[in-house]
């Protein structure tokens, strides 16, 4: 009798844990767990909508940039770790900057000197013009998409393959905290990237330009490098825009990052997230500091 009941039992646990698994794969909508989501079902959130997502987005750019921006000074973080940041991000930036910049120049000056020639018959202001577009507009907003698009993909991959790990919670565990550890070296590398590439990026913009204009249009190269239009003010709001790209980057992709979860699935996602949200906020960034800069100066 007892070897019945015994035999009753496991029959009837077998059959409770088949019941749990199909139901499971009711839920699932592969019909079985996915690798992204082994082992990480109990942090695997439920789908948000749209309006939820951006909320959450920002509150934690926020919040981190609040806390990053507190330890900027104070990190007890080692200081070389921020040059080393500095210089991966700058060095690994360097030829797509240049030659993504370069095409923009050539591209700008081809386009333009057709349409003056056409409307009036005179190019003589194509490389004054181009150089105030370049440094208050064009030239930050482009090297920070592209900053957005090759360091801030980046950052959220690393950082999200820590975090879906729990190498952030060992982090925690052994007294280091993560914002302080990896966010504020990344932020303090940003910045000096974002600077240094939007000059780099510039001058070879403008060195494309030249060629073509010589190239296609016969353009003397004192007519070309004009920069009468260009003040003061203009390169101050392109500094404060890189300086600004440079801050964005690194904080929202880096709280992209930490808040993956899922696997491998959620650290795609995390990349995703920190490229679109950061271009998406280098864009607003840009339109308002256009905003302020004309009801500040005038221009």
């Amino acid at each position: 009798m007892e070897k019945k009941k015994l035999k009753n039992m496991g029959l009837m646990s077998k059959f409770s844990g088949f019941l749990k698994k199909s139901k499971a794969a009711a839920w699932s909508p592969l019909g079985r767990d996915t690798l992204a989501d082994a082992g990480q079902g109990s942090r695997v959130a439920q789908p948000q909508k749209p309006l939820e997502q951006l909320l959450r987005g920002i509150g934690r750019s926020g919040v981190l940039l609040g806390r990053a921006v507190r330890l900027l000074f104070t990190a007890r973080s080692d200081k070389g770790e921020s040059l080393k940041v500095a210089y991966r991000f700058t060095n690994g930036s360097f030829w797509f900057v240049v030659i993504a910049m370069a095409f923009v120049g050539m591209i700008m000056v081809y386009q333009s000197s057709i349409q003056l020639d056409r409307a009036v018959g005179d190019t003589t202001l194509v490389g004054a013009s181009f150089f105030k577009l370049l440094v208050r507009v064009l030239g930050p907003t482009v090297i920070g998409m592209l900053l957005a698009c090759r360091v801030g993909a980046g950052i959220a991959a690393e950082i999200g393959a820590m975090s879906v790990t729990s190498q952030l919670d060992a982090m925690r565990m052994c007294a280091a905290e993560p914002v302080e550890t990896l966010i504020v070296p990344r932020l303090r590398g940003g910045i000096v990237a974002s600077l240094s590439l939007c000059a780099i990026g510039c001058g070879a913009s403008l060195f494309a330009g030249l060629i073509t204009g010589l190239a296609w249009f016969s353009m003397a190269p004192s007519t070309y490098l004009n920069f009468s239009l260009v003040s003061s003010g203009d390169i101050v709001q392109g500094l404060v825009k890189a300086f600004c790209y440079g801050v964005t980057v690194p904080i929202v992709s880096g709280a992209c990052g930490l808040a993956a979860h899922g696997g491998a699935r959620g650290v795609g996602q995390a990349t995703t997230d920190a490229v679109v949200g950061s271009s998406f906020t280098i864009v607003l960034l840009d339109s308002l500091i256009s905003m302020i800069s004309h009801m500040l100066v005038g221009q």
